[in-house]
């Protein structure tokens, strides 16, 4: 380590010096051998960051190669001298498998500070103290001055010279201790001042049970604690999302901080052994990767519920934010949930709901009906069924009749509702559903109180960002958009959504550029392939739009919402062989599987065939296909606007 620091490192009772490579406890010196030092100045510099055991030996010993049990007995050396242990660790953490993390909270502080403070604690305040006596020792010693030539000196009695002597003491040593005291006041170690926190990102808790399989439990937990956190109203909170996008990174936190515009961030660890959850979490001003706060927690897991609450009050207190009545935390704990439901819960939320397909998602299913069967009053695992089906039965996937979908999505939710009247994400799953039945006011209605009970809740956003597409408010809409991607800036599938919203709004460039951006981070992203396909070809590169529409198809497995758009953009390009290629595909199919009206009306709207198009589309309304709520403002539509059965769909779906 480099003599060049100009500040030293403080931990629990302990002081890191490494310009003059000593640890103190106190004023007492804590005899370290050289590398077991450095071992744990490399430990202190990373602070919260794990250290494999191979960089930490390079560190240690860069011009010797040197077997890993020198580094074994450094890290038990150190822990003996810290009053430390592997069982129970306030300092030095092993990761299995992996290293060796410091985990204690470390303040970094100025040499001059530091030396100011010990001498402070070394000699109290002794200086003034000692000063007067010499000063009053030197006057009083002064001898009365009789020499020839001059008259004798008046004899003054005793007590009136001692008078004088403090007189004289006084108007010597004031203007001494004044300066004393300015220079005191003027050089004094400022108090570092405290942030007022109005973002914050939850990083991926980092899972330390050694078990790869156990990564979706650490997840898991860390969308929670980003789930309770997002109630605080006056405080922006990063989506899951986004968060994710973080785990394992080597990004400094600072360069985190700058790419999703935060000033807080809480990092931890999650570790499980059987039934009981231990979860270490510290908070950081994440511009300056200050570390202000560390806390351990344990808790049993059928009160889990409970942990991610403390855990996220404790925070709340430390950001030290004003809160809104709605989003203010309060001490009322939360029903017990039992521990095996609650692990079915999370392995189908983090293990198959956030792959988005349709295997995964009917696997999702599986898991929130076996948490439920555990459990009946588990609002969250209504609410993972509810998302499923509602996924299930929209265009993108058609793997139900969007009614048949829709109506085992309102079942789930009215029971989570009912389980728990306060769930934003129950109540975003019902606005969903009365989205796509038409039932406009109540849609209104409920994503309003998703937003009102969960600020920060991306998707609840989102899907009010579509809804409000859906009526042609499209500024209300593109605006709330925007704020979903505020709290998601890494969500694709917000991304996606707005490419397909700025479609509707007519802004194709920007649309195009949006979904451009999300294949250049994930070019197998099959709805940014999807939509583009469609984009492309109402923005007359046709060319393009094959491309992207056959590029769709194939991530697709041949879906029929992608063999729609590929039929349209045929017919479009004047391919009509292909096109009726595509159409009786479709047309087969529907003997095996259930194909969505949409995609049929697609293809007939590309082959320029308004008759059958408009049979589709009265079978798409009669199943209150998801197309049928864009259908005042999509592109797709436009060939069909002058026709007098187009105004008669408007006007049965409400829209006019």
């Amino acid at each position: 380590m480099s003599g060049q620091e100009k500040h030293l490192y403080e931990f629990g009772p302990f002081r890191l010096d490494p310009l003059k490579r000593r640890l103190l406890r106190g004023d007492e010196m804590i005899p370290l051998t050289p590398k077991a030092f450095e071992t744990l100045l490399a430990l202190v510099q990373e602070s919260g960051k794990t250290l494999e055991k191979d960089e930490l030996m390079r560190r240690v010993w860069p011009d010797a190669v040197v077997e890993e049990n020198n580094l074994n007995q450094n890290i038990t050396a150190l822990r003996k001298s810290l009053g430390d242990s592997r069982q129970d660790s306030q300092y030095i953490a092993t990761i299995p498998g992996l290293g060796y993390r410091f985990i204690a909270d470390v303040r970094k502080v100025p040499v001059a500070s530091a030396e100011r403070t010990l001498s402070a604690e070394g000699n109290g305040n002794s200086t003034a103290q000692k000063t007067a006596p010499i000063l009053v020792s030197t006057v009083a010693s002064v001898p009365p001055v009789q020499a020839a030539g001059f008259r004798s000196r008046t004899v003054v009695p005793e007590p009136k010279r001692k008078n004088r002597i403090i007189l004289l003491s006084a108007l010597i040593l004031g203007p001494l201790l004044l300066a004393f005291g300015l220079y005191k006041l003027l050089t004094r170690e400022k108090p570092v001042p405290q942030p007022l926190f109005r973002s914050i990102v939850v990083l991926p808790l980092e899972n330390l049970s050694g078990d790869p399989s156990q990564e979706y439990f650490a997840d898991g937990m860390t969308d929670a604690l980003i789930g309770e956190l997002a109630t605080i109203g006056e405080l922006r909170v990063i989506s899951r999302t986004s968060s994710m996008h973080y785990k394992r990174t080597k990004k400094s936190m600072a360069e985190i901080a700058r790419e999703l515009n935060v000033d807080a961030a809480v990092e931890g660890t999650v570790q499980r052994s059987g039934d009981v959850v231990h979860i270490r979490a510290q908070l950081i001003h994440a511009p300056t990767d200050r570390h202000l706060w560390v806390k351990t927690f344990k808790q049993d897991m059928k009160d889990v519920l409970d942990l991610q609450k403390e855990i996220a009050e404790a925070i709340t207190r430390e950001v030290r934010i004003k809160t809104t009545s709605t989003g203010s935390m309060t001490a009322e704990s939360r029903p017990a949930v039992h521990p095996k439901a609650f692990d079915d819960y999370l392995k189908g939320r983090y293990l198959y709901w956030n792959k988005r397909t349709e295997e995964n998602l009917l696997k999702a299913i599986e898991y929130f009906q076996n948490a439920i069967r555990q459990d009946s009053n588990y609002a969250l695992a209504y609410v993972g069924l509810a998302d499923c089906y509602n996924s299930l039965g929209s265009v993108q996937f058609a793997t139900f009749p969007p009614l048949e979908a829709r109506s085992k999505a309102e079942e789930a939710a009215v029971r989570a509702l009912e389980i728990d009247g306060s769930l934003a994400e129950a109540h975003s799953a019902l606005g969903y559903v009365n989205h796509y039945n038409w039932n406009w006011a109540a849609a209104e209605q409920e994503f309003k109180r998703a937003i009102e009970l969960n600020p920060n809740y991306a998707n609840a956003h989102n899907f009010y960002a579509s809804y409000l597409m859906s009526l042609g408010r499209v500024e209300e809409s593109l605006a709330m958009s925007n704020r979903a991607r505020e709290l998601d800036p890494l969500s694709l599938s917000i991304s996606a959504q707005r490419g397909f919203l700025l479609e509707n709004a007519r802004r194709y460039q920007e649309a195009i550029e949006q979904l451009q951006q999300i294949i250049a981070v994930d070019p197998e992203n099959y709805q940014a392939h999807w939509l583009l396909g469609n984009i492309y070809a109402f923005n007359g590169q046709l060319n393009e739009a094959i491309a992207s529409a056959e590029k769709a198809v194939e991530l697709s497995d041949r879906a029929p919402g992608a063999l729609g758009i590929l039929g349209m953009v045929y017919g479009f390009a004047g391919r009509k062989a292909e096109a009726s290629r595509i159409l009786n595909e479709l047309l087969s199919l529907t003997k095996t599987r259930y194909v969505t009206p949409a995609a049929l009306a697609y293809v007939n709207i590309g082959l320029g065939d308004k008759d059958q198009a408009f049979f589709w589309l009265e079978k798409a309304y009669e199943e209150r296909s998801n197309f049928i709520a864009y259908i005042m403002v999509v592109p797709i539509a436009d060939p069909l606007r002058s026709d007098p059965r187009f105004e008669s769909l408007l006007k049965r779906t409400r829209l006019k």
